[in-house]
């Protein structure tokens, strides 16, 4: 390597595995100015660091990803697959960004065209749809939340490229409060599942030509997990054995206890492990027990892999069962609210839902097996004995939620 001053700037060169690499100090396209051979060296050095690492970019390449359908599936995908938790979520709305803008360069997307970005997908419609008094149905309007987390990942590739000298500025923190507030970050849903309702999901929705999607919506409904932790579920994730098992999941070991169930992969990227109430236990057996079923346990019918989505079966279900505003999610908040009316602490539905503490207390509050076991039997029997709480439970109910670990042995 060595570093000379030619005019008013200092120049490099150095060699890896037998490519010459060189460049000057001259301050554009977000280069360092070096004032002197020794700062020079320092920086020539971190260049060469650049390329050991494989985050160096030449003049051409650098010019090549200043373009921003480019430089999302070169440099920002490879990164989310790589250190995101999942990026399920980054692929698609990344396909929808790159539909957007098309062959716009960073320099040409400013504060306005973000703007119109906005307006455009507040108007648009979802698959989602809305039934009317009359009987017919209409597509829903797309929710401002779904537009405030493309407009943050939008902004997550800005900050990116500007780190990688691509973009000079990030438009999204030029936008003006009254845009801002078209999105809000989060709107708090206030929708459960009534027993009512809940007979009608299953016993007019869920039937015929959805029946496949009545063993994933019950599980949801009767434990509180996730839709992309239910689509993640494998078959070596369920213990219906009378001993416990082990999994190492990233150099850390987890027991899975008799009748318990291993979710490998959530939202907040730590697994957990929850029990299984007598009422999924039995769903979920059946489904392992099918010939046909592969590695996963719930898989489509149509092409034998996992499922990856039921948006449009479930909404189709909730049109026919004539259920207004309901979203499979809120078959988890259904779980949280039916546990909190049977009196399970906030604890236990904390670790079953695999919500983060919000506290130092909460840090060193843990639920016991016990008492999650409890959890799952009680709610998991909720509509079976209509909504006035604890009082209804039949005696045999009440016998497994007291012993749930000697059901699942």
């Amino acid at each position: 390597m060595y570093v000379r001053k030619r005019g008013l700037f200092w120049h490099y060169e150095f060699f890896v595995n037998g490519k010459r690499y060189s460049g000057s100090f001259n301050g554009k396209d977000g280069s360092h100015i070096a004032k002197d051979k020794a700062e020079a060296r320092e920086f020539a050095f971190k260049e060469r660091r650049k390329v050991l690492d494989g985050s160096y970019r030449d003049a051409a390449e650098r010019e090549e990803l200043k373009c921003f359908s480019v430089f999302v599936d070169k440099v920002f995908l490879p990164f989310a697959r790589e250190n995101h938790s999942s990026s399920d979520h980054d692929e698609f709305r990344c396909e929808m960004l790159k539909e957007h803008f098309k062959d716009k360069g960073f320099d040409e997307i400013t504060m306005m065209t973000v703007v119109r970005f906005i307006n455009q997908r507040l108007d648009s419609e979802t698959v989602r749809k809305r039934a009317l008094e009359d009987g017919t149905s209409v597509n829903c309007k797309r929710s401002p939340t779904t537009v405030n987390k493309e407009v943050t990942l939008l902004s997550s590739i800005f900050r990116m490229a500007m780190k990688e000298k691509v973009a000079s500025a990030n438009p999204c923190d030029e936008l003006p409060k009254s845009v801002r507030g078209k999105i809000p970050a989060r709107r708090k849903r206030n929708r459960r599942l009534s027993p009512e309702e809940e007979k009608a999901l299953f016993g007019v929705g869920l039937v015929g030509r959805r029946e496949h999607l009545r063993p994933v919506s019950e599980v949801a409904l009767c434990t509180g997990m996730r839709k992309g932790e239910l689509f993640r579920l494998k078959r070596e994730d369920l213990n219906f054995s009378p001993v416990a098992l082990t999994r190492v999941i990233k150099g850390e070991v987890w027991e899975v206890r008799p009748g318990w169930l291993l979710i490998e992969k959530s939202k907040n990227g730590r697994p957990r492990v929850i029990p299984m109430s007598q009422r999924v236990r039995k769903i979920l057996q059946a489904l392992c027990e099918d010939v046909t079923t592969g590695e996963y346990v719930f898989r489509s019918i149509r092409t034998g892999e996992r499922i990856n989505d039921i948006k449009k079966g479930f909404v189709s279900a909730c049109l026919e069962a004539g259920l207004d505003n309901l979203t499979f999610h809120d078959l988890r908040h259904t779980w949280s609210s039916r546990a909190a009316e049977v009196g399970v602490p906030e604890h236990v539905r904390r670790d079953i839902l695999g919500h983060t503490p919000k506290s130092m207390t909460g840090d060193y509050t843990h639920a016991s097996p016990e008492e999650m076991e409890r959890a799952m039997e009680l709610v998991a029997s909720y509509a079976g004995r209509g909504s006035s709480g604890l009082g209804k439970i039949s005696a045999n109910q009440e016998a497994a939620a007291e012993s749930p670990s000697a059901a699942a042995s």
